[in-house]
């Protein structure tokens, strides 16, 4: 599937965690700004949401991240993929407790994806939410796993696509409507790609 202004495949991901380097970050390392992008991306979370995060939040034995009050729950939890766990325990092995990226907000975190956007062509970083009447900036990431597990890109343990309800949850959305009409919209550019 091609990116499109409200989905980032797998190729431009990755030439997105290229270009980190090319921001020139001053405050905050690179291989902490790729796992904060990964972190979203596996995990759906909202940019805020992975701002936040403590080396405590994880608890890697039961896959999941405490994310305490969000957008939509008191105490929300989100599921770590089993395919994402080695880079991740890798990663939070070599960190000291507290939080992962100390002194990083949305605001500064925003122009990087815009930056990005215009430096790598990616169309939802540079496609304006007013013009595709949905949220996609910083949900990208959110919108691309649930896209990613509904096309097949991921699979089950059993190797079989992913079921509406199970990426709903994924999402953490109280609905799974909500994911069909919000999320895992698709464009007719992704229609004529799949044609």
């Amino acid at each position: 599937m091609r990116s499109t202004n409200n989905y980032l495949n797998q190729n431009d991901f990755e030439r997105v965690i290229d270009e980190i380097p090319n921001l020139y970050i001053r405050k905050w390392l690179d291989d902490d700004i790729e796992m904060l992008f990964r972190i979203l991306y596996w995990c759906a979370l909202r940019p805020a949401e992975g701002i936040r995060l403590s080396k405590e939040d994880f608890d890697l034995e039961s896959r999941k991240i405490y994310l305490g009050k969000t957008k939509t729950h008191t105490n929300d939890v989100a599921p770590i993929p089993m395919v994402f766990i080695p880079e991740l325990q890798s990663y939070l092995y070599s960190k000291e407790p507290g939080r992962l990226f100390p002194g990083l907000t949305y605001n500064t975190f925003y122009p990087w994806l815009k930056k990005l956007g215009k430096r790598l062509d990616i169309p939802s970083w540079v496609t304006l939410q007013a013009e595709t009447g949905e949220k996609t900036v910083g949900h990208i990431f959110r919108k691309s796993i649930g896209k990613d597990m509904l096309t097949g890109v991921h699979r089950t343990k059993d190797g079989k696509k992913f079921d509406i309800p199970i990426i709903s949850k994924q999402l953490r959305h109280s609905k799974p409507s909500i994911t069909v009409d919000s999320y895992l919209k698709s464009t007719i550019e992704a229609v004529l790609d799949q044609w």
